[in-house]
């Protein structure tokens, strides 16, 4: 079973709620399962406490891994890695991410990456998500929202994966607004354009529950062609 990047066509698409879910069903089938976010920002609700997604990614998928192997950057501005850095006077060494990815990989069956805003949020001034992706050498979901101009984001990020020679699994669809594609639509534009695999669409709910979310996502996903046929 191989390990994958999740990656999006923008930030608030839902790669957590969806990396979260996939490593719920693995545990739950009795895959050893690691996650990771390399890159994390935004504001800790306190001093003491992690990133909210790397909190997510580490309730559902049971990991217990130490945290700077899981999240080895964290900026408290919610920014990208670049400006972050820019504003923090920081530096980023990718060679720390890649041996954090190791290490997780040597420790559990299958790693779950999760990447931080969009296939070309910058990391460094010319180093990229996509850059990260080529250099872990994994393969990658793409998430997309259903908002009237999706389709344009998500062209942008496989045209720009084909680009990096990226290997791609397919894409998962979250609802995230009550207006926008209607989902069988949007499935069949993605396929017809990109000739790849949707695996499913999570459809929207007024009251977000992301326990309700994880619990309904292999009533909507093909949790099978992911490449967990096994389980």
């Amino acid at each position: 079973m191989n390990s994958f990047f999740v990656t999006g066509t923008d930030t608030d698409v839902g790669k957590t709620c969806v990396s979260a879910a996939i490593a719920k069903h693995l545990r739950d089938n009795g895959v050893d399962v690691g996650v990771m976010k390399p890159f994390a920002s935004g504001y800790k609700a306190t001093a003491d406490s992690v990133s909210g997604d790397v909190e997510i990614l580490m309730k559902y998928s049971g990991a217990k891994d130490p945290i700077d192997l899981v999240n080895p950057y964290y900026f408290e501005i919610p920014t990208s890695p670049y400006d972050a850095c820019k504003q923090l006077n920081l530096e980023i060494d990718i060679s720390r991410v890649i041996d954090s990815y190791k290490q997780l990989v040597s420790i559990h069956d299958v790693v779950i990456v999760e990447g931080i805003g969009g296939i070309m949020t910058p990391i460094s001034k010319n180093y990229f998500v996509s850059d990260l992706i080529s250099d872990l050498q994994l393969s990658s979901i793409i998430v997309t929202g259903s908002k009237i101009g999706t389709v344009n984001h998500l062209m942008l990020t496989y045209e720009h994966a084909q680009q990096k020679n990226l290997k791609l699994k397919g894409f998962v669809v979250n609802q995230n607004t009550s207006t926008g594609y209607e989902l069988s639509n949007l499935k069949h534009q993605i396929f017809g354009l990109t000739g790849h695999k949707v695996f499913g669409a999570i459809p929207y709910h007024e009251s977000f529950n992301i326990e309700s979310y994880v619990e309904n996502f292999p009533n909507f996903i093909d949790i099978s062609g992911l490449g967990f046929e096994n389980i």
